[in-house]
């Protein structure tokens, strides 16, 4: 219809369209013809702004009008704080600050207020929009399903359900509580714009008793890294052959690296440089993740007006997570997480005489924060350097590149679990700069003194990217990403 300038064009779900009436304000035709003047994914714009389109250009585009005023923007009304608490939008504060946060600033991310965890089932309030796992084993053996859900009645908003099985719930044999209870607790307890936003959760009856429970997420509509890195891979053999743009790659590890030192010290590395190698936020546990993989690297659109900055992304899944240096699996070397993503010195150097032994780290190893950073390491270097190649009859495609696929055999099911299977030195060429390629050895090297943490490295990373000339977040139209491996998810329609 017009030139796209705003978001309210650019993500209309599908078989939506914008059009104008006589006084120039948008409305949206949706399926079977019913229109808005609400956006079918935003909603209502708070009064007194008005969506219209300037004609008297020779790109008409849209822009946000005050009634009042007169005044024009091209700033979302939306997010203005004085309309944030506002009934207007229909949906409460705490949850639309966690659902269209903008910006990662970490004022805003520590002025956010949490609602407490309910001891009294909210499943009532929420519909299913989309079925992501139905619970029965597909994604993790804690969860008793994974939803996209929306609030009951209200068209806009989505947000991501994660029910528990009682299993999950029970506590353990040391009296601990069950893994479900854990993770909400976790996810509550963190703040921070690299990590998936708490929205809302419940267990019910209560905590001595659980025999219920649901955690409520943001959505992330554009999916997870292990899509982007499989969207690249898919093509290396094609014409559409293309590197993910340096900039990007920084933006992605800045971002996260911060989030997992945040895990560790309850506080920012990566804005405050003062922090660096300091201890641990006053009265906070250190949270070792566990379970670093692309799978778990989430992928958020920005809601504001389209400025040239990438998506943002998050860390998510705080199932294996835990603050508690006590707990058996952690103490006695009991297997946690996906052992393609463990770093070398938790792997083990040959099979051991019992076999069964593989189901624990080698003795004496567990996860720690070094290990967590050599997963985010590793997911870093498959961005920027997927696999397609097949290796005796085996097809390889996505985040392989940090294994030694030579040394597979079909025969040998063992072998993820061993060392050999591994490249050591991880080297993502010469497209990308020295600086990148350094820091990705760095965050992957096999010995832990090299290696480090993410708190020791996250204070360094900004003024890295900046001598390698990626100092600035914005980017230039030779860094957009392919329209092709970004996939927006959107329900809303349904």
């Amino acid at each position: 219809m017009t030139n796209p300038n705003l978001p309210e064009m650019t993500t209309l779900p599908p078989g939506w369209i914008g059009r104008f009436d006589d006084n120039d304000r948008v409305y949206f035709v949706g399926p079977g013809g019913k229109s808005t003047y609400d956006h079918p994914k935003y909603g209502v714009i708070p009064k007194p702004w008005q969506l219209k389109v300037d004609r008297s250009v020779p790109k008409p585009c849209e822009y946000y009008y005050n009634t009042q005023t007169k005044t024009k923007t091209k700033e979302n009304p939306r997010f203005n704080e004085d309309v944030l608490g506002s009934s207007l939008l229909k949906v409460s504060r705490v949850v639309r600050e966690s659902a269209t946060v903008t910006k990662n600033s970490q004022d805003e991310i520590k002025n956010k207020r949490r609602t407490h965890i309910k001891n009294i089932d909210v499943r009532q309030h929420y519909e299913i929009v989309h079925t992501i796992d139905k619970g029965e084993g597909g994604i993790g053996g804690m969860n008793g399903g994974v939803h996209v859900v929306r609030h009951r009645g209200i068209m806009t908003g989505l947000y991501v359900e994660k029910r528990f099985k009682k299993d999950a719930l029970r506590h353990r044999q040391d009296g601990k509580p069950g893994f479900g209870t854990v993770e909400i607790l976790i996810t509550h307890r963190v703040i921070h714009g690299g990590l998936a936003a708490f929205i809302e959760g419940f267990i019910a009856p209560d905590m001595i008793h659980p025999t219920s429970a649901s955690l409520y997420l943001e959505f992330c509509d554009l999916g997870s890294l292990n899509d982007l890195i499989n969207c690249f891979a898919q093509r290396i053999h094609t014409n559409e052959a293309a590197y993910v743009p340096e900039r990007f790659v920084w933006h992605a590890f800045c971002g996260l690296c911060d989030a997992l030192a945040y895990l560790w010290g309850g506080k920012s590395f990566l804005s405050d440089k003062m922090v660096g190698g300091a201890v641990p936020k006053k009265g906070w546990k250190p949270i070792l993740h566990r379970d670093m993989k692309p799978d778990n690297i989430l992928i958020r659109s920005r809601n504001n007006l389209s400025s040239q900055k990438y998506p943002y992304l998050v860390i998510s899944d705080f199932g294996l997570a835990t603050d508690d240096p006590t707990e058996i699996a952690q103490r006695g070397g009991g297997m946690a997480g996906s052992r393609y993503y463990f770093a070398p010195e938790i792997l083990w150097p040959s099979v051991p005489r019992d076999p069964r032994l593989l189901d624990f780290f080698p003795p004496g190893q567990s996860h720690t924060f070094e290990s967590d950073l050599y997963s985010l390491g590793v997911c870093i270097h498959n961005l920027c350097k997927p696999t397609n190649e097949k290796v005796d009859g085996t097809f390889w495609m996505g985040a392989w590149s940090h294994f030694n696929l030579q040394t597979y055999r079909k025969s040998d099911t063992n072998w993820p679990s061993l060392t050999i299977s591994r490249n050591e030195v991880l080297d993502i060429g010469s497209f990308y700069s020295l600086h990148l390629r350094r820091v990705i050895q760095k965050a992957t090297h096999w010995k832990l003194s090299q290696r480090g943490t993410a708190h020791q490295l996250a204070p360094k990373l900004v003024d890295i990217a900046t001598s390698a000339g990626y100092g600035e977040e914005e980017f230039g139209e030779n860094e957009r990403l392919p329209a092709w491996a970004i996939k927006v998810h959107d329900y809303n329609t349904r």
